[in-house]
């Protein structure tokens, strides 16, 4: 989920941010070479679509833009070709400085809730289920029970499976359990792929790996299990991870693949406080653990009808799941589950949002993102609106304005430009302050035109958000020749 915005996602703020993924992040660019552009350098492709897209017909949209455009190129502040400001175009010629800045409002994708949101409704006093109702509307909340799911470790990009000993550690192959053995000569255990199957090997004392018996198979997992229910994975680079359930060392292809099998309610004691900090407010957490248990049932659903080999990632991406703890190379330890997140949990057990009452109704796709910055994104469901967001600033939220300087330099190099003339926000949704989000923006240069969505932009250039306006930086003033400044006599 794009979750930036709480610490850092953007995907997936979570603790984002998008980046749940955003499916925006997706569109093309759209370029022109500077042969076709007009005049003002402005593309002609691009003015006829905007005659299209805004229901005009095209030669009236086109004389509009083409004015603002030559307005733009003087110097001239541009005019709305209607009464929306989500029609204006916004002219940012390239200014003498070679910088500018972009500010803008909220972090991540906007769909769904507002984590910043859910802490502002608590605060002022509604309960996880009316944050939900706001958030989700129209969406009917239901129960599952807590059955497996099964989480990738993809940090562990080796393409072997290494655990660390534990009291009870032991490994299954199918329908066969084997106690392993413990003592200063076993200091570690992996699952190598090898051509008819999978060895399992340990490491001695010196730190050598020797081979401890193979598993003749085509398909299938090792699994290793613990006493306590607790195992330690070994990650490349020599970081540690604890995570709560059953290690799959998983065969694909030529090599193994490390999978978590887990119950629901365990996973979630890592994913709350990950995608949002255990000190705020519980309703909201409450909140969060309903839309991260809905977000895994549906992932896992999908999952499952594909036949993968897992049912969520532990990412934002999908959401992030940092297990038990973890533990760096040195040795120093984080702790990733907490009491408050935990008992939050626990007070919304098994809740799920679907899409109607009824017991076989899909589950809702319960995004989520950091801050909408004070206005939600309609989606593809009926329950993901548009609408003013009145509990997303109500906290400190830092994400309620932001800004980040670009450089001419970078535009140019990122899209291919040339020497860059001007910077053209043609398109935004009309929603909340600045005139919304920006739908489309072009990027004039010397070599080409390029058109691109203002989500495109934000994943180009790392932005919070879409929601956001160009401005110049100024070239500082400088001091007349022969004059010497106050304070440096």
């Amino acid at each position: 989920m794009n979750r930036g915005g709480l610490w850092v996602k953007p995907e997936r703020p979570g603790v984002d941010g998008v980046v749940v993924t955003d499916d925006a992040l997706a569109t093309p660019v759209h370029a022109t070479p500077a042969s076709t552009a007009t005049p003002t350098g402005l593309p002609r492709r691009s003015i006829r679509a905007l005659g299209r897209r805004s229901g005009r017909r095209s030669g009236r949209a086109t004389a509009g833009l083409v004015a603002v455009a030559a307005a733009g190129s003087l110097g001239i502040a541009a005019g709305p070709l209607g009464a929306s400001s989500a029609s204006a175009v916004e002219v940012t010629p390239r200014p003498e400085s070679g910088s500018v800045v972009i500010e803008g409002r909220g972090f991540g994708h906007g769909r769904g809730m507002s984590q910043w949101g859910a802490y502002g409704a608590a605060d002022d006093g509604l309960a996880w289920a009316d944050i939900l109702d706001f958030y989700y509307p129209g969406t009917a909340r239901t129960s599952i029970g807590d059955g497996p799911i099964r989480v990738l470790i993809s940090a562990d990009t080796d393409g072997d499976t290494t655990v660390l000993p534990a009291a009870g550690l032991s490994v299954t192959f199918g329908r066969t359990v084997v106690a392993l053995p413990a003592g200063a000569g076993y200091t570690a255990w992996r699952a190598v792929r090898y051509p008819n199957g999978v060895t399992l090997q340990h490491r001695d004392a010196a730190g050598a790996w020797k081979p401890w018996r193979s598993f003749r198979m085509s398909g299938g997992s090792l699994v290793f299990r613990t006493t306590d229910g607790i195992v330690r994975i070994a990650l490349p680079g020599g970081g540690q991870q604890d995570v709560r359930g059953a290690v799959f060392a998983t065969m694909t292809g030529s090599t193994m693949q490390t999978v978590l099998n887990s119950s629901m309610e365990s996973y979630l004691r890592s994913v709350v406080p990950s995608e949002m900090p255990s000190s705020w407010h519980v309703e909201a957490l409450s909140a969060q653990s309903v839309a991260a248990r809905t977000y895994a049932a549906a992932y896992r659903d999908r999952q499952r009808a594909k036949g993968a080999s897992w049912d969520i990632c532990d990412t934002i991406s999908c959401q992030v799941f940092k297990g038990v703890a973890r533990y760096t190379k040195s040795g120093s330890k984080s702790v990733e589950e907490d009491a408050r997140a935990d008992a939050a949990i626990a007070a919304t057990r098994g809740v799920v949002m679907r899409t109607s009452k009824a017991a076989n109704a899909p589950f809702a796709f319960a995004e989520f993102s950091a801050s909408n910055g004070g206005y939600s994104v309609a989606g593809g469901p009926a329950y993901q609106v548009a609408k003013s967001d009145p509990y997303d600033g109500r906290m400190k939220n830092p994400n309620t304005g932001w800004t980040k300087p670009v450089t001419m330099t970078t535009l140019e190099q990122k899209f291919g430009l040339g020497q860059l003339i001007d910077i053209r926000i043609v398109e935004r949704d009309g929603r909340g302050e600045l005139g919304g989000r920006v739908q489309e923006l072009q990027l004039t240069g010397t070599t080409r035109a390029v058109t691109v969505s203002g989500a495109k932009l934000r994943q180009v250039l790392s932005l919070r958000s879409d929601w956001f306006v160009v401005k110049a930086v100024p070239v500082p003033p400088t001091e007349p020749a022969g004059r010497t400044p106050a304070g440096k006599r």
